[in-house]
């Protein structure tokens, strides 16, 4: 049963290596998710500010090509002086001036007001790009090297299947069902633990004398009765012979794997 035993703990070894490897692989996904939404949101600040700084250079535009319609037409209107007739021609002539140079004057504030914030705008804007742009390119990197990680990770899982399923052949199958439903109901990905000193070490709990003596033997399948894991002597006790001399008062079926 000592052989038997030995096979469990390296179908184990095998077992852990998946499992850990396949733990990893399941928290990528939700690692790119991230990284990918981080990306979106900087890309998508950095496209707002640049929309916010060329909408306002278009209105800026505008603003210029009105201002420049209103000098032109104050110059004609001053051209016109020559052809006054009377006062009250003369008058309103300087009325429609005013107004004109009146308006210039609101559009060219409008023009500098705009300017300022299209100075304010780029300067965020530089701001943002400098530092988002290092960081998407950093994120895009964390991003193909995880791509590139599940890559790997799916084809040692692959590998390690096909390694499983030799050393699982060699076993029992009777003992190898018993230790698969301990292992698909283990919390901790163990279905095999090591006993020292009566000490289990998959859970630190002190075994029955009469429990670890049967362990010693290694007569037939023994479990924890915390943490259900099937027991073997640790290394240093498999040739132990002055193992706890206990009468066993209890009769075991020939056939107790299952």
């Amino acid at each position: 049963m000592l052989e038997e035993l030995q096979k469990l703990k390296k179908l184990q070894k095998c077992d852990a290596q998946i499992y850990q490897r396949e733990e990893e692989l399941d928290t990528l996904p939700e690692q790119n998710e991230s990284l990918e939404k981080q990306i979106r949101e900087m890309e998508n600040k950095i496209t707002e500010l640049r929309n916010g700084v060329a909408i306002q250079e278009e209105e800026r535009k505008k603003r210029e090509e009105i201002l420049s319609r209103g000098e032109d037409k104050l110059k004609g209107i001053t051209g016109k002086q020559s052809a006054i007739r009377n006062k009250d021609e003369y008058n309103a002539l300087l009325r429609e001036i005013d107004n004109i140079k009146r308006f210039n004057k609101e559009i060219e504030e409008e023009i500098s007001e705009v300017g300022r914030e299209i100075d304010l705008k780029s300067q965020e804007l530089n701001l943002v790009e400098q530092d988002n742009i290092k960081k998407v390119v950093e994120c895009k990197h964390r991003l193909a090297e995880n791509v590139k990680r599940m890559k790997t990770l799916e084809s040692d899982i692959e590998k390690m299947y096909d390694e499983r399923d030799k050393v699982a052949g060699a076993i029992r199958p009777a003992i190898l069902r018993k230790y698969e439903r301990i292992f698909e109901s283990s919390k901790t990905g163990k279905a095999i633990a090591e006993v020292d000193n009566y000490i289990c070490r998959g859970c630190n709990m002190t075994l029955p004398p009469q429990l670890y003596n049967n362990v010693l033997k290694s007569e037939r399948i023994e479990t924890c009765p915390n943490c259900q894991c099937i027991l073997l002597p640790a290394e240093n006790r498999k040739n132990d012979k002055k193992g706890p001399v206990i009468r066993e008062t209890e009769e075991h079926p020939a056939d107790d794997e299952e």
